[in-house]
């Protein structure tokens, strides 16, 4: 991905047609969330599509510094799947401009979201609780990339 330029104007943009999924792919992968095999372009191209809501943040420089993907019925229920920041633009508010974006794309709704321990106080300053007896699951698919 390179370097990111630091700035201080971020925009903050939902749609699915704002991200790359080149740029998308690199900053998770720059964060660690995974390989170049993991998230692929091919794969990045398909997540985007397929989530319901997209949203993006772009420093002065038009560079990608923040995504996050949502799932929604826009009825019910809408599930953060993340929220990823580049780690030099980290702890300045752009995360919380990330939810607060997704609170109005999916008003009317329930909002989950799941996260690890050293990130709750980010959830909770954004509004949100522990929701008591709520266990996260996971069955790994063994999936390959497809074209």
């Amino acid at each position: 991905m390179g370097k990111i330029k630091k700035s201080s104007n971020v925009t903050i943009s939902a749609g699915k047609s704002s991200i790359g999924p080149a740029e998308a792919a690199a900053l998770y992968i720059e964060l660690g969330w995974g390989t170049e095999k993991e998230y692929s372009v091919a794969q990045m191209k398909r997540s985007l599509a397929n989530c319901d809501i997209v949203v993006s943040a772009r420093n002065d420089a038009g560079e990608l510094i923040g995504i996050s993907r949502v799932l929604s019925d826009f009825a019910t229920t809408t599930k953060i799947l993340d929220v990823v920041i580049a780690p030099e633009y980290q702890h300045q508010g752009i995360g919380k401009l990330i939810m607060e974006k997704i609170a109005s794309l999916a008003e009317g709704t329930d909002i989950y979201g799941e996260t690890e321990r050293r990130n709750f106080a980010f959830l909770e300053g954004c509004g949100y609780r522990k929701r008591r007896g709520l266990m996260v699951f996971v069955k790994k698919s063994g999936r390959k990339a497809k074209k």
